[in-house]
């Protein structure tokens, strides 16, 4: 694909996107005008005007589907208006989102505001750009930042997408997306590549999604997942520092981005650095368990991110497999499974530990508070130890 040639049209396209967000009084007018048009109405799980290919395997999340009214639910589900022309013009809710849908020759435009009482403000808007019936570009203006996306086909299968990121004040920043297909032509892989402007791989990529093996389910991958961080951890351990007593070993996920860290990566808390909390005296219970914190003060020595092909593959199929769910809880299992097994392993290789040495898992943020699964997963005394003593 030729970059060149489309930087011109896409900055043609920012600027008639941008327009709508110097027009405060246009969203009455093309609100009105939708919903004159609209001949039905229709509830659906989610926005059935959005279209990106393979955004389930992208993305995660379910396939959305329309909804009968009977069984809609107002304050989750979408409702549609449709025109004569069975096509989706206006889009409300849930809550005080909606979004009006333009159309002309080859392209398609979505006008987002949010709407409370007197008070209107324009979120984003987007626009679909088609050639030949097929999806080729895609732009998301959203008033300082945005994003100009084009596909790449062959063959009527999508090889790439390609997108330049931009945002006020700042350098564009460009990436693809490189589809991969097996013999019979089903989506195979996915592989995010980091590229210069002219679409050429700077060397940076990473697997986002691989397709499930045919007889695998999420209680198949999640028990390989187990397996192999418990190898995966057995190894680490005994390369991890003997020069001073830890107390804490922590397994490290991010609970609002599970992706980002899974395979959990592993933080050490050496005896130095909880005197030095202690000694400081303030939220003592929050510094010592918090994996940014303690990576902060005690730096990259005493932490370890996995990077087996074999466990990072596993730990890809688990995440997608949770997304399409929309639920972390068998991550959480794995963990909670992990720990009892990694504090056998901690004192089997012989590292110098505390007389109330835990291992406990942790978001690697802070939002989540470790104590509650902490304290559920320690014996009565462990934890009337550590309370006797501040640490929780």
């Amino acid at each position: 694909m030729e970059q060149g040639k489309y930087k011109l049209n896409d900055e043609a396209i920012s600027e008639y996107l941008k327009s709508f967000f110097d027009k405060k009084n246009l969203w009455e007018k093309l609100r009105t005008e939708a919903r004159t048009q609209v001949v039905t109405w229709r509830w659906a799980t989610e926005s059935m005007a959005f279209e990106m290919p393979f955004a389930r395997e992208l993305y995660g999340g379910s396939h959305p589907r329309w909804v009968a009214d009977d069984r809609a639910n107002p304050t989750s589900h979408i409702r549609h208006g449709l025109d004569a022309q069975d096509r989706i013009v206006i889009e409300c809710g849930p809550g005080i989102q909606e979004t009006v849908w333009l159309y002309e020759v080859d392209r398609r435009t979505g006008v987002q505001w949010y709407v409370h009482n007197d008070d209107v403000r324009i979120g984003s808007v987007t626009q679909y750009g088609y050639q030949d019936g097929q999806l080729v570009s895609n732009h998301l203006h959203m008033g300082y930042r945005g994003a100009d996306t084009r596909m790449e086909y062959e063959d009527g299968r999508l090889l790439r997408s390609f997108s330049r990121h931009w945002q006020e004040e700042d350098e564009p920043w460009y990436s693809q997306y490189v589809f991969s297909y097996d013999a019979q032509g089903h989506l195979e892989r996915i592989v995010l590549q980091y590229t210069d402007e002219q679409g050429q791989p700077t060397g940076q990529e990473r697997l986002t999604y691989l397709r499930l093996p045919k007889g695998e389910s999420l209680a198949t991958v999640e028990a390989r997942v187990k397996l192999l961080l418990l190898q995966a951890i057995e190894t680490t351990l005994d390369n991890i520092p003997q020069d001073e007593k830890l107390y804490c070993l922590l397994l490290c996920y991010t609970h609002e981005d599970l992706g980002a860290a899974w395979p959990p990566f592993l933080v050490w808390g050496r005896e130095s650095y909880r005197q030095s909390v202690v000694e400081r005296g303030e939220d003592v219970s929050y510094y010592l368990w918090a994996p940014d914190e303690i990576r902060d003060v005690q730096g990259e020595d005493h932490e370890y991110w996995f990077d087996g092909q074999e466990l990072r593959e596993a730990c890809l199929l688990h995440a997608q497999l949770m997304d399409m769910k929309q639920s972390n809880t068998s991550a959480m299992r794995v963990l909670k499974q992990l720990v009892p097994e990694v504090l056998r392993m901690a004192k089997h290789a012989g590292l110098p530990l505390t007389d109330d040495f835990v291992v406990a898992f942790a978001d690697n943020t802070g939002e989540v508070d470790p104590l509650k699964a902490m304290k559920s997963g320690l014996d009565a005394e462990h934890w009337t130890l550590l309370k006797q003593r501040g640490y929780v």
